[in-house]
């Protein structure tokens, strides 16, 4: 599956096929696996969490997830997530991008062309391109219909600067 983002004002095309992995391993020396399994179960942590402290399978609200800030699920997720370092995130993005583009440069050539890498919006497409790669699709299908259960309250959120702006 091939996917296009917006990395700053850049787009990068991204392609999860099988051989982002290999890519991956053969430019930084290592299996990817150690590296996103961590974030596979702080989701799995937090879902569970929901579901186990609300009663809830549908209908899950974003004010369910406050729930779990005092509660085992959350704390696991954090400790998951530990290990996951803001490099593994443009490493990962990087070899995406390679597969979509044999004619990328090396990652620090790469890397260096953007103004920003902003997280809030590159990782959660990297992360979804990754898992509809992983996942057996009758799992996915099962996480795709749990996640449109899950539903936004209506939370009023305000700039704190009129002139901020998304990149």
């Amino acid at each position: 599956m091939e996917k296009t983002i917006k990395i700053g004002k850049k787009s990068v095309r991204l392609n999860n096929n099988v051989s982002w992995a290999i890519v991956y391993r053969d430019q930084f020396g290592r299996d990817i696996i150690p590296t996103i399994m961590p974030l596979f179960a702080s989701a799995l942590d937090i879902i569970s969490g929901i579901i186990n402290e609300t009663g809830k399978t549908d209908n899950i609200e974003l004010t369910d997830l406050a729930k779990l800030a005092d509660g085992d699920s959350l704390i696991n997720a954090a400790i998951h997530l530990g290990g996951f370092e803001f490099t593994d995130l443009i490493c990962i993005t990087w070899a995406l991008a390679k597969c979509a583009d044999e004619d990328i440069p090396e990652p620090r050539e790469w890397i260096s062309q953007f103004d920003n890498f902003p997280v809030d919006v590159v990782a959660p497409e990297v992360f979804s391109l990754i898992f509809k790669g992983v996942v057996s699709s009758k799992n996915l299908k099962r996480l795709e219909d749990l996640k449109k259960r899950i539903q936004p309250t209506s939370i009023s959120t305000q700039s704190s600067s009129p002139d901020s702006n998304e990149d």
